[in-house]
């Protein structure tokens, strides 16, 4: 039984609306395992950051732990929905990311628009600010070149 997940909105403050996102998970994709206990991780400060673990499975108490910086309203659902499916398999599969993994993984409703979402706004998460003006090299005259054929 495959339900339709939440609409592409944006995420809010709130513990319960990661505990939709996390069972709107569990319902589509894993109804068939018991359901895993889904919490915001603990902030920590740093000055720069070159990396960012968006979420964690721990298996000795069997919790997901989400980055709390994708608290923020500017992180979709659908991509906090995302880190979410990616934990859980790790709970069904284990820790390797295998080929079994990224199969399962690729299954998930809005993979290829969570890995576009990444893409584009990592720079959001590590707190890097974003150069929106790139100066391009003006052209040069290129010589022409023989045909070898």
């Amino acid at each position: 039984m495959e339900t339709r997940p939440l609409p592409l909105g944006k995420a809010d403050h709130r513990q319960h609306y990661l505990t939709s996102l996390a069972d709107e998970v569990h319902r589509t994709y894993f109804y068939k395992y018991p359901q895993l206990p889904v919490r915001w991780g603990q902030q920590i400060t740093r000055k720069k950051r070159r990396s960012i673990r968006l979420g964690s499975y721990n298996h000795v108490t069997t919790e997901i732990r989400i980055h709390p910086l994708l608290m923020s309203p500017d992180i979709p659902a659908f991509f906090i929905q995302s880190v979410i499916h990616h934990e859980y398999l790790h709970h069904v599969l284990g820790a390797s990311h295998n080929r079994r993994f990224h199969k399962e993984e690729r299954k998930f409703r809005y993979y290829r628009e969570s890995k576009e979402w990444i893409r584009r706004h990592l720079w959001l998460l590590l707190g890097i600010k974003r150069n929106r003006s790139i100066v391009m090299p003006p052209l040069q005259a290129v010589p022409p070149q023989m045909a070898l054929f």
